[in-house]
C-alpha cells in the first residue's frame, strides 16, 4: 500500500482534534489545509517551543525519533490507549515519507503527550489500566514539565528527558529487555507444538527439538539438556519444572494441558503482556520500605519492612464473579478471633439460598440474625418462613460469631476502604494448595495468618505478652502503632530471581486493556 493510501486510511481510522495556530503556514512548514494542524493538543505550547529555539527543527537526529517512537511502540502493543496509536502511526507516515516538517511537529507534540501521560500515570493509571483506555488529549502538562522540556530542546538533551520519564525502576527495565529479545522471535514461524495425552518422563516425544524450540522463547535454561535423544529423558525434566514454575504451574514436569498451553502461546501476546504489564509498573509503587503489596494474578502477597521481606504467602483472592479490586489502602488494626458481618450481596446469593435448602446451616456455621446492625437483639431463625423467604426482600442482617468455623478464621487484618476489602486467616486451609486460588467473595484469604499477625506486631514493637490476654476475646482489635501501606496490584508479567514469569489473566483484565475482552 503507498504512503498516501496509508495516510488517507489513518485519516479515516482516527477521529482527529480541532486545528492548531497558523504560525508554522507562516513559517512555511506547514499550508493550510495541512492535517498536522488537526494532529497537534498543545499548538500555542508548541509554538512557544519552536519559537525558543529559532523556528529550526529539534528532531534531525533519527536515532532519537527512534527512541521516542520505541517508547510509543511499547504502549501501542500494551493496547490501552488509541490516542498513543494513533500518534504513533502518523509519526511513522511522517517519516516514511520523508515530511520532516510535519514530523519534526508532531514528534514534539507527541513528547508532550509523553511526559503528560508519565507524569499523571502514578495516580491516574489505574483507570487507564484496568478502567478505561486513554483516548483523548491529556490536560497540560505541569508547569515543571514544560519547564524540563525547553531546557532540554535548548540544550539538546531530548534523550535524556524521555529517559527521565521514563520509569528506571527493575520491573520495568527488565520486562522491556525480555521484550526486545521476544521480537526477534516474531520473524520466525515457530509452529505450535503437539502432543497425544500427558508426557512424562520415559515417553516418547512426537518432536523435541520442536518442544525445546518453544521453551526456548521464554528464556528457559537448557545448558544441560541432551540433544542427542528424542523422547522425554531425565535431562529434559528439569527444563520442563523450570517452564512450568515461571508459568505458576505445579512444577511435576508432567507435560499436560496447562502446560502445553503457555508452551503455545502467541508471541504477539506474549509481546503484548510484557509491554502492559512494563506500563502498569509507572503505577505500582517502587519503594519497598514498609509496605504489603498483593499480586492477584500469582495469588501471593509480601510484606516489606524497612526493605527487607519478612513474610510471603500464598493467598486466596476474589473469584471471577466477584473480584479483588486493584486499589491502595493502609493496614491500621489486627482483630483477633473476628465476627463476621456479611455482606448483603453475599447474604442474598449464597447465604439465604443454603438456608432455604437446609434450614440447620445457620446453626451449623454460627449465624445469628439480627433485626439491624449494631442492635443487641437476636430474631430466632425457626420463626422465619424460608421456603418463602425473597432473598433481596429479606429485611434482617446477619453475622457469623468468631471461632475456628468464621470464614474471617482467627485473624483480621483491618483496611478501612469504601469496598470493604480486607486481609484475612481463612478455615478453608486446603484452598491454599490449588494452583488457581480465585476463590473468595473479593477479600483476601492470606495463608499462615498467625505468622503474619506476629510479624506485624513485632514490627509494631508489640510483644505477644501484651496480646496475650487478648487471645480469648472476641473481635478485640489491637491498633497498629503505625499503618502500613497496602497495595492491591494485577500483574500478569513481573522480573523476580533471574527470570521473567508469567501468569493468567484471571480477570481477564489484560484483555480489556487490549480490546480483546
Amino acid at each position: 500500500m503507498g504512503n498516501w493510501k496509508i495516510y488517507l486510511l489513518l485519516v479515516c481510522l482516527f477521529p482527529l482534534p480541532a486545528a492548531a495556530s497558523g504560525y508554522f503556514e507562516r513559517l512555511g512548514w506547514t499550508s493550510q489545509d495541512d492535517q498536522i494542524h488537526k494532529l497537534v493538543h498543545y499548538p500555542d505550547l508548541l509554538e512557544q517551543i519552536y519559537q525558543d529555539n529559532g523556528d529550526q527543527l529539534i528532531w534531525y537526529d533519527l536515532q532519537l525519533g527512534s527512541n521516542l517512537e520505541f517508547r510509543l511502540e511499547v504502549i501501542q502493543r500494551a493496547g490501552f490507549s488509541p490516542l498513543f496509536t494513533r500518534q504513533l502511526n502518523f509519526l511513522q507516515y511522517y517519516r516514511k515519507s520523508n515530511r520532516w516538517y510535519e514530523y519534526d511537529l508532531l514528534a514534539t507534540d507527541t513528547l508532550i503527550l509523553y511526559l503528560n501521560y508519565a507524569e499523571k500515570a502514578k495516580n491516574e493509571g489505574r483507570y487507564w489500566f484496568f478502567e478505561q483506555k486513554l483516548t483523548e488529549p491529556l490536560t497540560p502538562p505541569l508547569e515543571s514539565t514544560i519547564i524540563a522540556l525547553k531546557r532540554a530542546v535548548a540544550s539538546q538533551q531530548l534523550a535524556a528527558l524521555i529517559d527521565t520519564y521514563t520509569p528506571d525502576n527493575d520491573s520495568y527495565q527488565r520486562l522491556i529487555d525480555t521484550y526486545l529479545n521476544l521480537v526477534r522471535y516474531q520473524k520466525n514461524y515457530i509452529p505450535r507444538y503437539k502432543q497425544t495425552g500427558l508426557k512424562r518422563v520415559g515417553d516418547t516425544l512426537d518432536d523435541r527439538n520442536l518442544l525445546l524450540e518453544r521453551m526456548s522463547i521464554v528464556d528457559v535454561d537448557l545448558s544441560d539438556v541432551r540433544r542427542d535423544v528424542t523422547w522425554y529423558d531425565a535431562s529434559l525434566e528439569g527444563a520442563v519444572k523450570q517452564f512450568q514454575r515461571l508459568h505458576g504451574l505445579k512444577a511435576d514436569g508432567v507435560i499436560g494441558p496447562s502446560t502445553l498451553k503457555w508452551l503455545n502461546f502467541p508471541i504477539e501476546s506474549r509481546l503484548s503482556k510484557l509491554a502492559l504489564n512494563a506500563e502498569r509498573t509507572r503505577y505500582w509503587p517502587t519503594e519497598r520500605d514498609t509496605i504489603i503489596v498483593v499480586n492477584v494474578p500469582s495469588y501471593d502477597m509480601k510484606y516489606w519492612l524497612d526493605g527487607e521481606a519478612v513474610f510471603e504467602s500464598k493467598v486466596v483472592v476474589g473469584r471471577k464473579a466477584r473480584p479483588t479490586p486493584v486499589m491502595r489502602t493502609n493496614l491500621n488494626a489486627l482483630i483477633l478471633n473476628p465476627t463476621w458481618n456479611v455482606p448483603w450481596k453475599i447474604m442474598v446469593e449464597d447465604i439465604i439460598p443454603k438456608v432455604k435448602r437446609d434450614p440447620s446451616y445457620l446453626s451449623r456455621h454460627n449465624f445469628e440474625i439480627l433485626p439491624k446492625w449494631g442492635s443487641p437483639d437476636r430474631i430466632n431463625p425457626q420463626e422465619i418462613d424460608w421456603a418463602s423467604v425473597n432473598p433481596k426482600a429479606f429485611p434482617y442482617r446477619m453475622t457469623q460469631r468468631s471461632g475456628y468455623q468464621n470464614a474471617l478464621g482467627l485473624y483480621k487484618f483491618n483496611t478501612p476502604n469504601a469496598r470493604a476489602i480486607y486481609l484475612h486467616d481463612t478455615p478453608s486451609k486446603g484452598l491454599f494448595y490449588r494452583e488457581q486460588r480465585a476463590f473468595s467473595s473479593g477479600c483476601i484469604r492470606v495463608e499462615h495468618a498467625d505468622v503474619f499477625a506476629d510479624r506485624i506486631l513485632e514490627s509494631q514493637g508489640i510483644s505477644a505478652q501484651q496480646v496475650s490476654e487478648s487471645r480469648e476475646l472476641s473481635n478485640k482489635a489491637i491498633p497498629l502503632r503505625q499503618r502500613i501501606p497496602v497495595h492491591i496490584i494485577y500483574q500478569t508479567a513481573w522480573y523476580e530471581g533471574g527470570k521473567t514469569h508469567y501468569r493468567e489473566d484471571v480477570y481477564h483484565l489484560d484483555n480489556l486493556a487490549s480490546g480483546k475482552g
